[in-house]
């Protein structure tokens, strides 16, 4: 038999330092953590449109989302509550929705009051309720790198050369050679955000030196790091390939 996990978080045992931030969010991490085939995301709204239907008349239903990233929608209450579908949760939800898709689960949003629908929809009973999004073709292949891009709050950033770019497409590690500039002030064991020449992020990373450190060994090779930071000295990769995700 399978394992059905119902995730919640209690504000009032949370701490800062413990906490995720909302439900919506938790629940994707999970998702992703255990590679759960379908996420279920339970609201007082029926399904996503692509505004705000109490207020506006030519909102339209969405049923399937196949690509998030070409979603458009406004998510402006208007300054009405009693309902999730402003900034503090349908956003939420969809933020949740790129996470879990991103590691292969499939999301619903579907209507609170109806939760007996969702095992129609798992038993292939009902085709269409709520919204649902697609996971993705290609998935990021392991919960370690899921947790890298999605569930880490980098404090900071590395820009890297066109060469540094192709070598981690290519699945190779990072090293101090490629990097170009260091943005922000992190620790070692940091989550950091990765850049192209250009100023796009192209994905996340662990890395391996503090931004202080990085700045005095940027654009050197592996064995000048010794040379310039003594006993600091680390690995010679900037970033160990295990720890990096790309987009």
């Amino acid at each position: 038999r399978g394992v059905i996990p119902i995730i919640n978080e209690n504000d009032t045992v949370a701490s800062n330092d413990f906490k995720f931030g909302d439900n919506d969010r938790l629940s994707a991490l999970v998702a992703g953590m255990v590679f759960a085939r379908y996420l279920f995301l339970l609201t007082d709204v029926d399904r996503l449109y692509t505004a705000d239907p109490r207020n506006n008349p030519s909102a339209k239903p969405i049923e399937t989302v196949v690509d998030l990233e070409k979603l458009d929608l406004n998510v402006d209450s208007g300054g009405k509550g009693g309902t999730q579908w402003g900034t503090g949760g349908m956003e939420t939800k969809i933020a949740a929705a790129k996470l879990a898709t991103a590691g292969g689960s499939k999301v619903v949003i579907i209507h609170g009051r109806k939760p007996e629908r969702i095992l129609d929809f798992v038993l292939d009973r009902e085709k269409k309720i709520g919204t649902v999004f697609l996971g993705s073709q290609t998935p990021v292949s392991s919960a370690r790198k899921l947790w890298i891009l999605h569930g880490l709050v980098p404090s900071g950033g590395i820009e890297i050369d066109a060469g540094a770019v192709r070598a981690v497409i290519n699945k190779k590690s990072l090293f101090a050679v490629g990097v170009k500039k260091v943005t922000g002030t992190f620790l070692q064991d940091g989550a950091i955000r990765i850049f192209n020449k250009d100023g796009s992020e192209i994905g996340r990373a662990i890395t391996n030196y503090d931004s202080s450190d990085l700045v005095k060994i940027l654009g050197s090779k592996s064995e000048r790091i010794e040379e310039i930071l003594g006993e600091r000295a680390g690995p010679e990769e900037v970033v160990h390939r295990d720890n990096l995700v790309l987009f």
